[in-house]
């Protein structure tokens, strides 16, 4: 079945750095920073890890980094960087859920990674899973898409001679399910590209997670994260008890 981002893994952080600039990069930093704040040295499981966008600045840093990415387009992607660093990173192809290998010390599922859960039941396997695969005493770091996100309709629209996106959220008022729709052409090393992508995203509130992750033995930390408050997202941080 096709997955969200299949078909544009290979320009993914093309797109992204054209889309949000620095504005990425700091993004990306202040993540690392939480991140290394949450956890000094350790196992890392990255879910939804995309291209690598965490996972490799990590494993610089001297983290033991499990990727796990749903898409074979991004996969893909991550793989050949594996391959091109001669990366340690371990990466999987599949779903959360269906993730069975190593268990690590703090897993995160950043950049919306969670609304990609349609229904009830796969957001209560995709935590169940997480949860199975934190040591004891091993933390979970997450965004949640807020209803600004969900509410904003158009999210990006750039046209330029060289590079055009644009990307919409269309609510059905359907259990808070939206469709994302993407069109994007640009020029890439050299060479013209297009893609279009669409598919379903949900908006959870932050009460849903909590009970589900009280459920699989971990409370909130009531950590806040305001360095985050501009991204459209709630960051939240669970420790296992």
């Amino acid at each position: 079945m096709k997955q969200p981002h299949d078909n544009w893994g290979t320009y993914y952080d093309f797109v992204y750095k054209k889309t949000f600039g620095n504005s990425y990069n700091n993004l990306t930093t202040e993540n690392l920073n939480v991140i290394n704040q949450i956890l000094p040295t350790g196992t890392i499981l990255d879910f939804g890890a995309g291209t690598g966008r965490l996972s490799f600045p990590l494993t610089k840093q001297g983290y033991k980094v499990i990727g796990v990415e749903k898409s074979i387009g991004m996969f893909n992607e991550f793989k050949r960087k594996v391959e091109c660093q001669n990366s340690e990173i371990e990466v999987y192809n599949c779903s959360i859920s269906e993730y069975k290998n190593g268990k690590a010390d703090l897993a995160i599922a950043l950049f919306t990674v969670l609304s990609y859960s349609i229904t009830e039941d796969e957001l209560s396997k995709n935590i169940e899973n997480i949860c199975k695969h934190i040591n004891p005493n091993g933390y979970f770091f997450f965004d949640l898409p807020n209803t600004v996100f969900f509410n904003a309709g158009r999210l990006t629209n750039i046209d330029t001679t060289t590079f055009k996106r644009l990307v919409e959220l269309t609510g059905n008022n359907e259990n808070d399910i939206y469709t994302y729709r993407e069109q994007c052409s640009g020029i890439f090393e050299g060479k013209e590209f297009s893609y279009e992508d669409e598919f379903k995203i949900r908006y959870w509130k932050i009460s849903t997670l909590d009970e589900l992750l009280s459920k699989n033995g971990f409370k909130d930390t009531l950590k806040s994260f305001p360095q985050f408050n501009s991204t459209g997202s709630t960051y939240k941080l669970y420790k296992r008890q």
